[in-house]
């Protein structure tokens, strides 16, 4: 069985319902469900404000939400945070590595987070160095990366772990042309992998090219819903 397949082909690996977020006394967040099945890309589109941020936040644990109910390949969020934050990764829009650390020292650290066994640590770590063209700057700081590097390695960190769904930000926000079109097909390859992937974006195109489903968010509320296609159809 594929690491990221969920246990039943029909449970997905993201179901979320009715989730509600409020600050300063406004709902920033309004009753937004979104589901994700294992090897499929559903797509968060929406303009600046309009909620995707906070949705995802509080999907991958960042944020508690005030309304609504999470469940992670088959774990209900709240009642077990520890297993289903162990079957997500999450790639935020802002590098957040640590300098302090070489390439390969970045993954070692988040693998002792997640407790990977030594004996497995060293080979999953050499692997996605190589998948993902990193390993020519594993010794190397990430401050020498370009910006597509970086993203590689905000991804490659984000799997090490090897979640069954992963978190993506808008991966490509001030990425030049040809370092978008490198991420978009990194991501293409983890969904043929089986990998369940919720990413936002505010990019037309980019929605086009790389969502299954759609969900466009305004003001904090689902406004259409569906196959790609079909939502880009209507907007």
């Amino acid at each position: 069985m594929n690491a990221y397949e969920p246990k039943t082909p029909e449970e997905p690996v993201l179901l979320a319902v009715g989730l509600v977020k409020q600050f300063a006394g406004r709902r920033v967040v309004d009753g937004v469900g979104l589901s994700c099945q294992a090897g499929q890309v559903l797509g968060v589109l929406g303009a600046n404000g309009a909620g995707k941020t906070t949705t995802l936040r509080m999907c991958y644990g960042f944020l508690q939400p005030d309304a609504g109910t999470i469940r992670i390949a088959g774990t209900d969020r709240r009642a077990d945070p520890e297993t289903a934050s162990r079957r997500v990764g999450v790639c935020t829009q802002d590098d957040t590595f640590d300098n302090d650390f070489t390439v390969r020292g970045n993954l070692e650290q988040v693998s002792r987070y997640f407790r990977l066994r030594p004996t497995a640590r060293a080979g999953r770590i050499g692997a996605l160095l190589e998948r993902f063209g990193l390993d020519r700057y594993a010794n190397d700081k990430p401050e020498i990366l370009s910006g597509g590097y970086r993203r590689r390695l905000m991804l490659a960190r984000a799997l090490v772990h090897e979640p069954r769904l992963l978190f993506l930000d808008e991966p490509t926000t001030g990425l030049d042309p040809q370092a978008r079109l490198e991420v978009w097909e990194l991501i293409d390859t983890l969904r043929r992998d089986g990998l369940g992937i919720v990413l936002t974006t505010h990019y037309m195109e980019e929605a086009e090219r790389l969502s299954d489903e759609l969900l466009v968010l305004r003001e904090g509320r689902t406004v259409a819903a569906g196959q790609s296609p079909t939502v880009l159809g209507d907007l």
